[in-house]
Formats: structure tokens, C-alpha cells, sequence
């Protein structure tokens, strides 16, 4: 269950699928846009090298892992209108790849770079309710920061929305022994980390600036 080629858009069909145009690309995965059942979709195809490491660390595959986990945020009470849809997950002997709802806006990194700092101001009450409703729904590791934030205009409102749902969240697999033990001893809270970014989200860190690179006329 390997994506043994990235394919290219106007050359490959997935499935059903018809890629038209590469949106961008991270550590784990490619994004086109493309067409599902005459639908305007995003197609997210995971690379190898992800697909090996996640079965490492959790088993299974890192395509049904994101998708379960974006239909959870989905499907958790309140949160729909901030997250992408899930439309449907494909795992063949060729490729891993998941189909969610196109979303047309801008990275919260760009939006803020185009209409200032006060322009996003209205848009922090939704990044704490996003944060509120996940961890009432008991979802953790948002991974929330301005490269994984699309702001779309719905009736002259921006509406920051989530898409990426691949990370492994820390309480489930804590990345060392100590984090690990404060867990276990309750001294280290699973909604930290989400706190931690929500404080820090309007700045561009050393990371946001090297994820530039992954994003077409950045």
C-alpha cells in the first residue's frame, strides 16, 4: 500500500479522480486539485517515505489514519464549519491518498501578509473556538499554525478552516520517556501543546519560513 510514483497532474487518473493542478506539497504528502463525480476536490497523495515511517510508529496506514481523524474533527459537535470535508480515502497497491472538500482562500500565512495584522484580528475568536470545540470533542494536536490554517470568505466573513489531520497527536504516542511519564503522573496536559501554538500562532517561526518553499509562487 505504497504511493510508488507521485503522479502528475493532467498525466494520471486516480480511481475515479482526474488532477488538474499541484497545490502544494509537504514532508508527507502532495496536494492537487482535482475532480471527483464532477466535484471540484483536493487530493492529498502521501509519499513513501511518510507512508513507511507512520506504519513504523502506529501500523496501518497513514491515509486511513488522516482521514478517520478528519472525519472525527468533522463530525465533532460545532466543528464542521471549520474543517474540511472528508470525502473519501484510497489505499491501492499503487498509491495512499485521501479526497477532501476544496477549499478556495488563503493560507492564514499569506492572508495575513496581503491584508495586515488588523485584518486578522477578527479572526482570532475562531481560532480559540476551534481549540475549545476540539478538546471538548476530546481531539488533541491540532497542529494549529499559519501554513495549516486556510481562511476562506463565506459570505464576506473569514472562516479559518483545518485540513491537515496527519500528525500524530503526542498523548498517543509521546515522542520521548519523560514525556511519556508526565502523562502517565498528569503533570503534562494533552491540551498543552495546542494552548502553546494558539499563543504563538501569528508568528513565523524558523519552520513556517523553510515550509514556504513546498508552496507554489511563495
Amino acid at each position: 500500500m505504497r504511493s510508488r510514483s507521485i503522479p502528475e497532474p493532467g498525466l494520471t487518473t486516480l480511481g475515479n479522480l482526474d488532477l488538474f493542478e499541484r497545490l502544494g506539497e509537504g514532508g508527507r504528502s502532495t496536494a492537487y486539485r482535482g475532480k471527483r463525480e464532477g466535484r471540484d476536490v483536493a487530493i492529498k497523495v502521501y509519499k513513501d517515505l511518510a507512508l513507511a515511517k507512520h506504519l513504523r510508529k502506529m501500523g496501518g496506514n497513514l491515509a486511513e489514519f488522516e482521514f478517520e481523524r478528519n472525519r472525527s474533527f468533522f463530525q465533532a459537535p460545532g466543528l464542521a464549519p471549520y474543517v474540511a470535508e472528508p470525502i473519501d480515502c484510497l489505499v491501492t497497491d499503487e498509491y495512499s491518498a485521501i479526497v477532501q472538500e476544496l477549499l478556495v482562500g488563503d493560507l492564514y500565512y499569506f492572508f495575513r501578509q496581503k491584508r495586515g495584522a488588523e485584518a486578522v484580528i477578527e479572526l482570532r475568536p475562531h481560532l480559540e473556538r476551534i481549540v475549545e470545540l476540539a478538546h471538548a470533542a476530546d481531539l488533541f494536536d491540532l497542529d494549529m499554525h499559519s501554513l495549516n490554517v486556510m481562511v476562506v470568505e463565506e459570505n464576506g466573513t473569514a472562516i479559518p478552516k483545518l485540513f491537515d489531520f496527519n500528525l500524530i497527536p503526542f498523548h498517543v504516542r509521546p515522542p520521548n520517556p519523560i514525556v511519556a511519564l508526565l502523562l502517565t503522573l498528569g503533570l503534562l496536559n494533552p491540551r498543552s501543546r495546542d494552548r502553546r501554538l494558539l499563543r504563538n500562532f501569528d508568528r513565523a517561526g524558523k519552520r513556517h519560513r523553510k515550509l514556504l518553499r513546498y508552496f507554489p509562487g511563495s
